[in-house]
């Protein structure tokens, strides 16, 4: 049986979708192979990368996003360390140079420290957060509804009794 990798790899070859040829890539020595990468998706201000070597490296991942996200013109970079993905968006005055030229020098820095990771991740913003913000705008919108429309929400009753229930237990 091939590796999840690799069946993905030819699942998406078969599908057309453009990539780089091994020949343009050098080994990468810290890597010590040739990272594939494919682009996935492309629209104006934002492409998506499958690159192999960052599937199941989170410490890899963190470090191409950290690099990523330094260059002139990119406003924001994601690498997903259980797909192998990599979300870049970027601006109109974004450098000649390309996107996958980008990714390329990201990975060839290699992986962070165990320490530089820690600190990484301590930094990202819990997933609580966007809970909140969830639950905020769902109060607000059913605010309105019972103002305006003179409608009643019995979701937001519930949701933001379990919310506080959440917050007396934690």
């Amino acid at each position: 049986m091939k590796p999840y990798t690799e069946t993905r790899m030819l699942n998406t070859i078969a599908t057309g979708m453009p990539q780089t040829t091994e020949t343009k890539l050098p080994i990468n020595p810290t890597l010590g192979f040739r990272p594939a990468m494919v682009l996935c998706s492309r629209i104006a201000g934002r492409e998506r990368w499958y690159v192999d070597a960052l599937e199941d490296n989170p410490r890899l991942a963190a470090a191409v996003e950290v690099v990523l996200r330094s260059e002139d013109g990119i406003l924001d970079a994601h690498a997903n360390p259980l797909t192998g993905r990599v979300l870049v968006r970027y601006g109109p005055d974004l450098p000649s140079e390309s996107v996958e030229a980008m990714i390329q020098r990201a990975v060839e820095f290699g992986p962070m420290s165990e320490a530089e990771f820690s600190s990484f991740q301590s930094k990202k913003v819990p997933a609580t957060r966007s809970f909140h913000h969830l639950l905020a705008a769902e109060v607000v919108c059913c605010a309105v509804n019972m103002i305006v429309l003179g409608e009643f929400c019995p979701f937001v009753l519930g949701a933001v009794g379990l919310h506080l229930l959440m917050h007396r237990h934690a």
